[in-house]
């Protein structure tokens, strides 16, 4: 594991934080978009955001192939 993995996974409840975090930014954001037609966030914050979304998806997609594998599926 890196480094940022690592401090992720030491506090108990960050990354269901993060994940669900930024998929309610991002959702909401998308609302704001379509329906108020109004910026929530600029690109500044916009990308980072999809990043960890992205970054996160990742380290649970990884996290379960780890625990399938040990089961033996």
């Amino acid at each position: 594991m890196d480094k940022v993995e690592k401090l992720i996974y030491s506090v108990k409840y960050l990354p269901p934080l993060l994940y669900f975090g930024s998929v309610g930014l991002i959702g909401y954001d998308i609302y704001c978009n379509v329906i108020k037609e109004t910026e929530f966030l600029n690109g500044y914050t916009e990308s980072p955001l999809y990043i960890l979304f992205f970054y996160m998806t990742y380290l649970g997609m990884k996290n379960l192939k780890k625990k399938k594998w040990r089961n033996g599926f």
